[in-house]
């Protein structure tokens, strides 16, 4: 035990003269004369003036009487305690190294230390004086002072030697040696000889506060329980109020834990707890176990958790009592910090034994982060092979691979576990599809087909089996194996768990749509139909699209009414969507010669979906069934409509060519060639504008006026006549086009090249052929010229591959990170974009760019049009929701952030929703609401989630959370759980010592170790 603070301080004596040591002068002076006489009568100020008159007057040739009046002048400051006095004695010091003062400037310096409580430069002055010099008094002073320094600085041997001789003599020191003395023995540990002389003084004024507390310490170490008894109960009624009764407390409070009298244990060291300025940590442990052993656990849980602050037996043991705590109380997360925190140190064996078995069971019944409970159960049996317990933790941990979200983690730890069960076999399937699932997720097909396969493998015939055949499937279709997709699907169904499983609707909907690309209508409609059946949620996008899937086999087998039928169904089941059915249930009409009804049909379709992606092909149907009813006009009408509405659509040429067609059958042939001009200027290179220019020759023939024709083909940039040069264009374009249709695409490219510099411009198929070249550089990999290309059929002006180029360039352009050129083009195809597929695709990448380019405003706004968009899918609505949070926040509007955040979290289990947990608990936690903050966490913490950096980073939060409301002990734990558990190499590792050393440098301030 330390000595306490109520140790008196004594006066300390001045010093005696020093006249016995001057020197002698053959020629005398008053004032030195005089001020030497009136030092050795102590009239120190008197004295001072005289020096200080001398050495203002005295000659430079009298060096050694002025030297010796120097130390006078200085000696009269120390003893008048001057302000000056360290000041004149340092400054002589140093000016005469040799001086024949210098045992008492030494002295003197020492003792100025001394009483500025600077022991250890007092200490160093001291060791410079030669005891022997001194007086008797200033010898006495000496020595007191200088086993006093001692006692300050710990050295107990010497301060006990030196009061050792002290104590035996009689002087006004005798009672105070004494008592120092017994304290350095105290502190030597030397109870026996301490003891009889505390008892000396005892009853003296000085000590009589303070010494019976040694006492009664020493008579504790000596476990003479009575005698500590008797004293105490003396002390607390003579001193009440003495302020070192803590100490009597804190000994009864010891005595009583020992005797396992626990109740009386936590009344006397609570009494200490609220007396003692500062508490030692051991009895902070005794409280909290004393606690614990009446089943006050929050009290155990209070007290114990103040005692981790070191490495040892204590904090093991306080580790394990609070994991157990905890248990009683039902919080079985902060059980399994404590134990895991037990776990950190390696000093009894069965404390070990029992928290890691305590720790895997807590982190197992929580569905604990990272994969902690798998790995502390194949630690235990590992660890403790021999133990009782060793069964019983493979039951536990065979269960919980089927539990954790850490599936990698499991599946390595599950990898090192020798002779596996059958339970175990089939958890190593089950984490291998899961794995799968994730990297499907994460679009990675090529892993999860191989983790797929390696569950496909351990057995074919099980429930993960089926699974794995399901995803298998649609990972082989991502990747265009569509013959692989279609053999795991009936691998799927002829599993016995098919029909058990959550995807067995979306198997058939899968298979279903490979029949249909493969063109085996009649197969995909029987699989369609069954989708249909099975599926219980009517509101699936995939619903209507299957009705009409189905609609469309029966409209390829000539079975209207079958698909009538369907189309109706389809409409029915998702009106805002229905233009398709719609659509296609006009165009049944007109098969059915019904050009009327099949008119007033598309007519209701553009009224109800005046921006359907269909508009074009229904205005397109509309002129041609008026054509079929031979209203030219309304025809005309129509197709002037569909160019003016959607110029930039592939049927506006068609619609242009079909109305200088009507012209001309009217033999309106002014009307008629002024279309077809406008077809061969607006879209110049295409087929239609071929076929215009011939439709020209003609009339121009008819008119006999072929010198106009000729006039107006020298203004076209387009080769016409020459039978020969059209030939040549032709074999060399098709040559190419061959190549090209045989995927020998750098064969195509370099035809293409020749093609384009040979007979471009002008050439019948320079559009066609720009487009190839294009397609074949990106189909072949060669992402930068093909940028280049598609630019080039950009600049061409109108042709039928505008959008698609636009898209490959956006595409491009964005994989390259050029986000501003993407973000132009994905711009350019949302104003051109005719079907929703093109509006999902610009709106996406528009979203993504401005949120690479920060522009945060504009994120938002595109975001807003995204989501209000109804005909948005789901997956990119809960993108656009997951950049507009992130904007707003950016933008420190974090509170418009929290329903985007709350709905991305929901909907999904990939990272964007893991990052949207986190983010919406630090917006919580920002804004002021740290309960909110902190239940967030937990759940997120309880559901798992496979993106372990977004849980790790939501666990230093919950750091954060505690540390704000003063529970350092709680925040420490987290950090040390997640230090231990988290092993990726990232910004984690610096989060966390940074919040640990600050907890640190505050953690020891009230608490004695």
């Amino acid at each position: 035990m330390k000595r306490l603070n109520s140790i008196i301080f004594f006066a300390l004596f001045a010093i005696t003269a020093f006249a016995q040591q001057t020197l002698q002068y053959t020629n005398g002076d008053a004032n030195f004369v005089q001020g030497k006489e009136l030092y050795v009568q102590r009239q120190y100020s008197a004295s001072y003036r005289c020096f200080e008159q001398y050495l203002s007057t005295a000659n430079a040739v009298d060096a050694g009487q002025r030297q010796e009046a120097e130390f006078y002048l200085a000696a009269n400051a120390f003893e008048l305690k001057r302000d000056n006095a360290e000041q004149l004695l340092a400054d002589y010091s140093a000016a005469h190294p040799y001086s024949p003062f210098d045992n008492q400037t030494n002295f003197m310096l020492g003792s100025l230390a001394f009483d500025s409580r600077s022991y250890r430069t007092a200490l160093a002055y001291f060791r410079q004086v030669s005891q022997n010099v001194l007086d008797k008094r200033q010898n006495l002073d000496f020595r007191f002072r200088m086993g006093y320094c001692q006692i300050e600085t710990a050295d107990w041997q010497q301060a006990a030697s030196t009061f050792s001789k002290l104590k035996n003599e009689d002087t006004r020191y005798k009672i105070s040696a004494t008592y120092y003395y017994a304290y350095a023995q105290y502190s030597l540990k030397k109870y026996g000889e301490s003891l009889s002389d505390f008892l000396k003084v005892e009853n003296t004024d000085l000590y009589r506060q303070i010494a019976p507390y040694y006492i009664i310490q020493i008579y504790y170490f000596q476990k003479k329980y009575d005698l500590v008894n008797s004293y105490a109960e003396r002390l607390l009624k003579d001193n009440p109020k003495n302020p070192n009764n803590f100490e009597i407390y804190r000994i009864l409070g010891e005595i009583a834990y020992e005797k396992e009298d626990y109740s009386k244990a936590i009344q006397q060291l609570k009494q200490y707890e609220t007396l003692a300025p500062q508490q030692m940590r051991n009895d902070f442990y005794l409280l909290g176990m004393s606690s614990y052993k009446t089943k006050n656990y929050p009290d155990a849980i209070k007290y114990l958790s103040k005692t981790t602050t070191q490495k040892d037996e204590i904090t093991e043991n306080a580790y394990l009592h609070l994991g157990n705590s905890y248990i009683k109380i039902g919080d079985k997360t902060n059980a399994s910090m404590a134990y895991e925190a037990a776990l950190r140190t390696h000093f009894n064996p069965q404390v070990r034994q029992e928290a890691l078995f305590n720790y895997a069971l807590a982190n197992y019944e929580t569905n604990a982060t990272f994969g902690t409970s798998v790995k502390a159960f194949n630690d235990f049996i590992n660890e403790f092979p021999n133990s009782p317990k060793v069964e019983q933790a493979k039951n536990y941990m065979a269960e919980d691979f089927f539990t954790t979200k850490n599936y990698e983690e499991a599946y390595n730890t599950l990898q090192t576990i020798k002779n596996p069960n059958r339970r175990l076999v089939e958890a190593r399937q089950y984490l291998l599809y899961q794995l799968g699932v994730q990297q499907f997720l994460n679009n990675n097909q090529t892993k999860a087909i191989a983790n797929f396969t390696q569950a496909i493998d351990i057995s074919s015939i099980t429930s993960y089996a089926a699974e794995s055949f399901y995803w298998r499937a649609e990972s082989y279709a991502r990747t265009g194996q569509n013959d692989l997709s279609l053999s795991d699907l009936k691998a799927f169904f002829a599993n016995q768990n098919a029909t058990k499983s959550t995807n067995y609707a979306a198997a058939n909907y899968s298979i279903a749509y490979l029949f249909f690309h493969r063109k085996n209508y009649s197969e995909a409609l029987n699989w369609f139909v069954k989708y249909v059946q099975v599926e219980k949620n009517k509101k699936a996008n995939t619903y209507p699209d299957a009705l009409n899937r189905a609609g469309d086999c029966s409209f390829n087998a000539r079975n209207f009414t079958a698909a009538e039928n369907y189309y109706s169904q389809a409409a029915a089941a998702s009106p805002n969507t229905g233009d398709y059915a719609q659509f296609q249930l006009a165009y049944i009409e007109g098969l059915k010669n019904n050009y009327s009804q099949k008119i007033s049909k598309l007519n209701q379709l553009l009224k109800t979906y005046p921006k359907s992606e269909y508009a074009d092909d229904a205005l397109y149907e509309i002129g041609r069934s008026y054509i079929m009813l031979d209203d030219d006009n309304h025809a005309i009408e129509t197709y002037t409509r569909l160019v003016a509405e959607k110029p930039n659509s592939n049927l506006a040429p068609k619609a242009s060519l079909e109305k200088g067609m009507i012209y001309y059958n009217q033999k309106q042939l002014d009307n008629a060639i002024a279309t077809f001009k406008t077809v061969i200027s607006n879209y110049s290179g295409s087929q239609e504008a071929y076929m215009a220019l011939q439709s020209l020759e003609g009339i121009y023939i008819e008119k006999n006026d072929v010198a106009a024709y000729l006039a107006y083909t020298k203004t076209l940039n387009m080769k016409i006549g020459n039978n020969s040069l059209q030939y040549a264009d032709s074999i060399t374009y098709l040559a190419a086009e061959k190549q090209y249709i045989n995927a020998a695409y750098s064969q195509a490219i370099s035809g293409f090249i020749t093609y384009l510099k040979t007979y471009c411009t002008g050439g019948r198929y320079c559009t066609l052929s720009q487009y190839y070249l294009a397609d074949s550089y990106y189909r072949s990999g060669d992402k930068t010229n093909a940028l280049v290309a598609f630019r080039s059929l950009l600049k061409t002006g109108s042709n039928q591959y505008v959008k698609e180029a636009t898209t490959r360039c956006a595409e491009i352009s964005y994989d390259q990170k050029d986000f501003a050129a993407a973000l132009n083009y994905f711009a350019q195809l949302n104003a051109m974009a005719e079907s929703q597929d093109e509006t999902n695709t610009a709106r996406l990448g528009i979203l993504r760019c401005n949120y690479f380019l920060d522009d945060h405003q504009k994120s938002i706004d595109i975001a807003s049009e995204i989501i209000a968009d109804t005909k948005s899918t789901i997956d990119i609505q809960l993108e656009a929701r997951y950049n507009r949070a992130k904007s707003y926040i950016a933008l420190n509007k974090a509170n418009n952030a929290v329903v985007d955040l709350q709905i991305t979290a929901s909907s999904s289990q990939n990272e964007q929703a893991a990052e949207a947990k986190y983010l919406l608990a630090q917006v919580f936690f920002d804004g002021g609401k740290s309960d909110d903050a902190e239940t967030l966490v937990k759940d997120f913490a309880k559901t798992g989630t496979a993106y372990q950096y977004w849980l790790a980073r939501s666990f230093v939060l919950l750091a954060d959370i505690y540390s704000k409301r003063g529970d350092s002990f709680q925040a420490k734990q987290y950090l040390l759980s997640l230090q231990n558990n988290y092993k990726a190499q990232d910004d984690i590792s610096e989060m966390i010592t940074t919040r640990l050393q600050k907890i640190a440098e505050s953690e020891n301030k009230n608490i004695i170790n």
